[in-house]
């Protein structure tokens, strides 16, 4: 019988300290059929590592409320942060086996490769954020794995166990399923097998695939870092026409009229959604003072408080920081039959993070896919998406700022960091205009709200919300 190697236990102990400093997130993926040794191959693993930045995810099969979030929403919420290790017992691997067998959300996903591709964007983007995502499938021979099973029934204390394998995806379909994803997905992040039939053999086996792999993480974090440039790529004489169309007729009496109207359309979609089980995401981006919080106030005016929220974003904080930037995104995503609004939201990536230099270029040239694969994962889920810029001249915006600079109760909307942005107007400009041109999509488009005269860009907001949701709801169109 094979000991376990003490010095592979502590090498492999000494690199994740390593990738704990240089703030390498982790993510080991146990996936294998019922009793083939995955608990017993993650428990060696998490004894030998430090508890304080390692952390544990089990997949189970979805309840009725996990199907109301987004397919990968357990697994954004489950990211290790920046030098942390998470180990996945079973993962979206499992989890999508168990979508495809339990024919689960059948409405929507009737050809689960859409999952899969979804899973490879997932990856992908983790990856190039200086993931690290190393899977393992563990196998066992048939005899040995049947001794498993049958001590865990002679057990009383492991009985239960022994009723979970019973009720498990049979061992061969999960099988020939996860051998199919393998092969579709090695070539993203490679995937390891091991054999548990020896447990001493196969821990070392473990700990020395880890070692390789932990190895290679600070080798290449150490050259991300020699190569990271920090550019926005501006034009030096930049113009656009996009912009121009900033004004919209509105009357107060016409506002007045159509206002409550809208608004009493808006609470009666809500619940029509919320009864159809239908998210509702509406993003709002835009020039500073070009109204976004009044337009956003006019939409949820008369909706039920208990479904919907509101999130303002302002500058990641620390904790979010450490984590990828769509995180605090994607586990702020509706429930089916809610609505979430983002008062500014993903897009600051490719808004002030390139005009501010907080980006590398590599972070926000390649955000605009990440972008749209986060939102057709969305959209997928059976999620409206709209997204709103709003937009003002430069004239307009000046009358503003000086408004709210005078007038007492105005002065916390007005910082100094919007007369700084004003100066960086064109630049700016230039990132709406890359933003909009490469992540409108046929899924999720922008709309562009001329905003110089607030009312009517309030209407023009409500009007498009309403339209899209009636669309969906009833297959007609208003407006």
């Amino acid at each position: 019988m094979t000991k376990i190697d003490e010095k592979l236990e502590l090498k492999l102990a000494e690199l994740v300290r390593q990738t704990h400093e240089a703030g390498i997130p982790v993510m080991v993926l146990f996936e294998g059929v019922t009793a083939s040794g995955k608990s017993r191959l993650s428990n060696e693993l998490l004894l030998a590592l430090d508890a304080k930045y390692t952390h544990f995810y089990a997949t189970k099969t979805p309840s009725e409320e996990d199907l109301r979030m987004p397919f990968l929403f357990p697994y954004w919420k489950n990211l290790p942060k920046k030098g942390d290790l998470t180990l996945f017992f079973r993962s979206w691997y499992a989890n999508l086996i168990d979508y495809k067998y339990h024919n689960l959300k059948p409405d929507i996903f009737k050809d689960h490769h859409k999952l899969l591709s979804e899973i490879k964007g997932f990856e992908q983007m983790l990856l190039n954020d200086g993931y690290r995502i190393i899977k393992f499938n563990v196998e066992v021979k048939e005899e040995k794995r049947q001794e498993h099973i049958q001590q865990t029934k002679e057990n009383p204390l492991t009985r239960w166990k022994a009723q979970e394998y019973e009720n498990a995806i049979p061992t061969k379909i999960y099988t020939e399923e996860l051998k199919h994803l393998i092969k579709e997905t090695k070539d993203i992040a490679p995937w390891h097998t091991i054999n548990y039939t020896e447990r001493g053999q196969a821990v070392n086996e473990m700990y020395e695939l880890l070692i390789d792999e932990l190895e290679q993480a600070l080798k290449d974090k150490k050259k991300k870092e020699e190569n990271k440039k920090i550019d926005g790529k501006f034009s030096d004489d930049f113009k656009t026409d996009l912009f121009e169309d900033t004004e919209d007729e509105m009357s107060k009496s016409d506002y007045k009229d159509l206002l409550p109207e809208l608004q009493q359309r808006m609470r009666e979609l809500q619940y029509a959604l919320y009864e159809r089980k239908i998210p509702l995401i509406l993003v709002y981006e835009g020039m500073d003072a070009a109204g976004k919080g009044g337009n956003i106030k006019r939409v949820r005016e008369s909706l039920d408080p208990t479904g919907y929220e509101v999130n303002a974003i302002s500058a990641p904080t620390e904790t979010e920081l450490s984590y990828h930037y769509l995180w605090r995104f994607a586990t702020q995503i509706p429930r089916t039959g809610h609505i979430e609004i983002f008062d500014r939201s993903w897009y600051g990536r490719v808004l002030v993070e390139r005009v501010e230099g907080f980006a590398s270029t590599e972070e926000w040239q390649r955000a605009y896919d990440e972008i749209n694969d986060f939102e057709k994962a969305l959209t997928l889920e059976g999620a409206i998406v709209i997204k709103f810029f709003l937009v003002l001249d430069k004239d307009e915006q000046l009358k503003r700022f000086e408004e709210r600079q005078d007038t007492l109760e105005k002065q916390w909307k007005i910082t100094d960091e919007d007369w700084r942005n004003r100066e960086k107007w064109d630049v700016y400009l230039e990132a709406s205009k890359d933003m909009i041109e490469k992540t409108s999509t046929d899924e999720a488009p922008w709309i562009i709200v001329p905003a110089n005269n607030k009312k009517a860009a309030r209407i023009k907001a409500l009007r498009t919300i309403i339209e899209r949701c009636e669309e969906r709801l009833w297959g007609v169109k208003r407006y």
